[in-house]
């Protein structure tokens, strides 16, 4: 039966295949995503643990409600989710597909995204609750929404696809943009030049300078070196909806993209990752590894630890080397709390509301389909939906007291 299936598959593929050029595929609102491959390669994905690997077997097929798509190539990837049997995959397709907006308000062309499989979120909204607010406030510029993964016809459960960064900024007039790693490394780039013709080294460079300046330059003119490297204000904001949702993983979940003006590198932010929200302790919090070098060893025991460096700063993270120096300089912590306090008092209680009524609506379906929650068996901790509603009303409530109290400090904070 399967290899009749996969046969018919095939002749589906290839008769799509032949039009691909000439008219895009248009999808309804089901948004369901089911991988078809070999036996060997299903019992690979289930058992292998820890590591990453291109999905290449001949007969492998991904549809999209029933539709199949010209795939280029399927990776399994992310760092926790390896370690469990519901894998998180990046995909890369030849044709673009159109995929409905979570609003229904029209559709999204995709090349390249992601399905994430939120294996260690128990109710999967951390990182959609982190993107509805950072995309209220202009800092999540990428495409996602919630879909269902069907592994040869047996369900995955749910997930959340997201626009790959890496085809967002070709689409916006970059040439050049990179995952920031921990000890202000490069963990990831892609480089495609299209007009400007900057050599890679250029911009591997652009970036370097951002922390060669936080060693020897301070105030005002170490504020100005970092704006001509770094769009400031829009890194300001993204580290202060860290501090409003006590985001604990750091360095690593940034991509910064390339822009050129007057002629110099500027890099944009896109913040990235957002599934540890939430948390008592930021990730430098009791680890020897990971934390910024280039002012000594800056090691943490406890929270305290960090508090007792940084005083009442509002800030959660101080892991990476920047972060550190917006912390400790006191034109950077003034420039950086001032454009931090004029978001954090435009945000209302209701703004809050929205984003979760959104995530309400939008998982709803997916709880109200048993096979698809069971699925949370194979995850860190299993969901439900009473699990989920508590954990729904707890995390409005967390946010709602937190904002509060950062308007009130701020306040006190004035002069």
């Amino acid at each position: 039966m399967n290899r009749f299936r996969n046969i018919i598959l095939l002749i589906l593929l290839t008769a799509a295949s032949s039009c691909y050029k000439e008219v895009e595929l248009q999808l309804d609102s089901g948004a369901v995503f089911d991988l078809s491959v070999s036996p060997s390669m299903q019992d690979l994905i289930y058992d292998s643990r820890d590591t990453g690997y291109i999905i290449d077997k001949p007969g492998t097929l991904l549809l999209l409600d029933d539709q199949p798509l010209d795939l280029d190539e399927i990776r399994v990837r992310g760092k926790s989710a390896l370690d469990y049997r519901r894998k998180s995959y990046g995909i890369k397709l030849n044709t673009p597909i159109l995929i409905e907006r979570r609003d229904g308000s029209g559709m999204k062309e995709l090349t390249r995204f992601k399905l994430i499989a939120m294996a260690m979120d128990y109710t999967y909204i951390e990182e959609r609750t982190g993107f509805g607010l950072l995309e209220q406030q202009d800092l999540m510029p990428l495409f996602y929404r919630f879909v269902e993964l069907r592994l040869n016809g047996s369900t995955q459960g749910v997930y959340l696809l997201v626009e790959d960064p890496e085809q967002y900024y070709l689409e916006h007039g970059s040439e050049y943009i990179l995952r920031r790693g921990y000890y202000h490394s490069i963990e990831d780039s892609d480089y495609a030049p299209s007009f400007h013709y900057i050599p890679r080294a250029t911009y591997e460079s652009a970036f370097q300078e951002i922390y060669l300046d936080l060693t020897h330059l301070h105030g005002e003119e170490l504020y100005n070196a970092l704006d001509q490297r770094l769009n400031m204000e829009q890194y300001f904001r993204k580290i202060g909806m860290d501090y409003l949702l006590q985001n604990g993983d750091y360095s690593d979940e940034i991509y910064l993209y390339s822009m050129i003006s007057q002629d110099e590198i500027r890099f944009n932010v896109i913040p990235w990752d957002y599934d540890d929200l939430f948390r008592n302790n930021p990730h430098e919090v009791g680890i020897t590894w990971g934390t910024g070098t280039l002012f000594g060893d800056r090691h943490y025991p406890t929270h305290q630890d960090v508090l007792d460096e940084i005083g009442q700063k509002m800030i959660f993270s101080i892991e990476d080397d920047l972060d550190y120096i917006i912390a400790m300089d006191t034109i950077l912590y003034a420039r950086y709390e001032s454009t931090m306090a004029e978001m954090i008092r435009g945000i209302a209680p209701e703004d809050i509301d929205e984003v979760f009524n959104q995530v309400k609506n939008e998982l709803t379906p997916f709880y109200n389909n048993t096979e698809v929650i069971r699925q949370s068996i194979y995850d860190q901790d299993e969901t439900t939906l009473r699990l989920w509603e508590e954990n729904m009303a707890d995390k409005r409530s967390f946010l709602k007291r937190r904002l509060e109290e950062m308007k009130q400090q701020l306040n006190q904070n004035q002069p």
